[in-house]
């Protein structure tokens, strides 16, 4: 008794001690783990003030290189589309005098006399105006207009109100060679109207002329006709294609052929107290548009020289083959400004005028075109 006695305060301070021991050893392992925390906490803020600095620069260089292949894009489509304006532009132009000049070879009394530009970001268009000169008094007669695109691309837009042998409400004339038979004509009607009528009349002839003979018979001519290479020849093709459709079908009834419309007619104005000076100077645009730029060149050259003026530094600032003066060019020959061949005219003014010229012996068809009742 007196041992356990002895041993109890020992017993007692043994379990006094140890649970303090265990708050020391729980104190300490608290400690570890805050300063462990705290460690942790320390290097992930670190770490996320690295994330921070590599996102800004990542958005800067994604920033500098959308905005420099934003402005690449926009250089090079400016720069495409700048160069397709400018050939677009060009076709224009090229298109424009293409109009001016089938003008001087193509279209009886058809004149062409302005050019109207309408053009925006992709794409234009081009409108020539025509004209007919009936006494003095102009009428329009209808437009040519082309579409354009900065991709090269070009459409004509139709805008022919010629129907059945007439334009805007007033009537298309013909020709007719002297090759074909004669058939009736306007003549009696035109002398039904009133004499103070303004009208236009296509004259056809009995056989080719020199245009001084002409100019003799119609000193009031407004513009002449001349049968290009080809047409008679096509006109027979189209009678012996006629036949053949006659034998396979008896009901087939052929038409007057070698009536040639006023619109495709080729020929050349008369300007009033010039006529000669008109005919040399369709013969020079003849030579300046049928034949290549040197040829040209050398051909007005010569005839610059043979007329005593002088021929230096003459040039094309643009040249290009028209086809209508090509087939012009074979058509002509040799000819000068009076022993040009023509085979018919336009004549315009008061009926009571034009009606004594009618009556020429070497009138083979008469075609009545414009009529204004004034």
């Amino acid at each position: 008794m007196k041992s356990l006695f002895f041993f109890k305060p020992q017993i007692k301070a043994l379990k006094l001690s140890l649970p303090e021991h265990e708050k020391n050893l729980v104190r300490f392992s608290k400690g570890l783990v805050i300063m462990e925390k705290i460690s942790i906490i320390n290097n992930d803020e670190s770490f996320q003030h690295l994330v921070k600095n590599a996102k800004r620069k990542s958005v800067k260089r994604i920033i500098i290189i959308s905005i420099s292949v934003f402005i690449s894009i926009v250089l090079l489509l400016s720069g495409l589309i700048a160069m397709g304006q400018y050939f677009m532009y060009k076709e224009m132009d090229k298109q424009t005098l293409q109009n001016y000049t089938n003008s001087l070879f193509t279209g009886a009394n058809i004149q062409t006399n302005s050019t109207n530009y309408d053009h925006f970001f992709l794409a234009g268009t081009t409108k020539s105006n025509q004209f007919k000169d009936i006494n003095g008094h102009q009428i329009k007669w209808g437009t040519i207009e082309h579409f354009y695109t900065i991709l090269g691309t070009k459409a004509y837009v139709e805008n022919n109100s010629n129907l059945n042998g007439y334009n805007n409400s007033y009537r298309v004339f013909q020709f007719y060679p002297y090759t074909e038979p004669k058939i009736e004509n306007d003549l009696s009607y035109l002398k039904t109207l009133p004499p103070f009528y303004n009208v236009e009349v296509a004259v056809s002839f009995t056989q080719e002329v020199t245009f001084e003979e002409m100019i003799k018979e119609f000193p009031t001519a407004q513009w002449a006709w001349i049968i290009q290479n080809g047409l008679l020849e096509s006109i027979e093709e189209e009678k012996e294609h006629a036949e053949e459709m006659k034998k396979e079908m008896p009901t087939f009834i052929p038409r007057n052929y070698g009536l040639v419309d006023g619109d495709s007619a080729y020929g050349f104005h008369i300007l009033k107290d010039q006529p000669f000076q008109s005919a040399q100077n369709f013969l020079d645009e003849i030579a300046t548009y049928g034949n290549d730029e040197q040829e040209a060149l050398a051909i007005l050259k010569e005839r610059i020289v043979e007329r005593g003026e002088d021929a230096t530094g003459l040039s094309f600032p643009y040249h290009e083959k028209v086809y209508e003066a090509e087939i012009l060019n074979k058509t002509i020959g040799n000819a000068d400004a009076r022993s040009l061949k023509v085979s018919g005219a336009v004549l315009t003014g008061t009926l009571e005028s034009i009606l004594p010229y009618l009556e020429n012996n070497i009138v083979h068809h008469i075609s009545v075109g414009v009529i204004l009742p004034y």
